[in-house]
C-alpha cells in the first residue's frame, strides 16, 4: 500500500504560499512608500504584480472553499466553527483584494500621488484582514486538515 494513501496530509506548503504573499505585500508596500516614488516602468510592474497576486489569492481561497474545507467540515464536524471563520475571512479578504486590484489598475495608469496613496491604503486594509487570517489558518486550520485528510487527498486538492 502507498504510504501517502494513508499518511496524514502535510500542509507545510500552505505556509510557503502564505510566506510568499506576506513577502510580496511587504515589498510592494516598501516600494510604494519609497521616496522618490517608483518610476513609470516600476510603477506598472508593481501594479501588475499586485493584480496578479490578488487573482492568485482569489483562486487560492476559492479552491479551499470548494475543495478543502467542505471535506474538513464533513470529516471533522467539531471544526465547523473554525471552517465558518475561514469562510468569513475569505469573504472579507476578497473585498479587500478587489480594492487592491482596482487601486493597482489606477496606479498603473497614473503617477498621481492620490493613486499611489489609494493603493497603499488598500494594501493596509487588506493586511488588516489577510494577515490574521493566514496566521489562524496556519495555527488552527492546517493541524485539523492534517488530521482530516490523507497526503494523497491533500496532493489531489493542491
Amino acid at each position: 500500500m502507498d504510504v501517502a494513501a494513508t499518511a496524514p496530509a502535510d500542509p507545510r506548503m500552505m505556509t510557503v504560499v502564505h510566506d510568499a504573499l506576506r513577502r510580496d505585500i511587504e515589498r510592494a508596500t516598501a516600494a510604494l512608500a519609497a521616496s522618490p516614488p517608483p518610476g513609470a516602468r516600476q510603477r506598472r510592474a508593481i501594479a501588475r504584480h499586485l493584480a496578479w497576486m490578488m487573482a492568485f489569492l482569489h483562486a487560492h481561497h476559492e479552491s479551499e472553499d470548494n475543495g478543502l474545507y467542505p471535506v474538513v467540515r464533513d470529516r471533522r464536524p467539531d471544526a465547523a466553527a473554525l471552517v465558518d471563520a475561514m469562510d468569513a475571512d475569505h469573504r472579507a479578504v476578497a473585498e479587500r483584494a478587489d480594492e487592491v486590484e482596482a487601486a493597482a489598475r489606477s496606479y498603473a495608469a497614473s503617477d498621481a500621488e492620490v493613486d499611489r496613496s489609494r493603493l497603499l491604503d488598500a494594501i493596509v486594509a487588506l493586511e488588516a484582514d489577510l494577515l490574521p487570517h493566514l496566521r489562524r489558518e496556519e495555527d488552527e486550520a492546517m493541524p485539523l486538515v492534517a488530521e482530516a485528510i490523507t497526503d494523497d487527498e491533500w496532493r489531489a486538492l493542491e
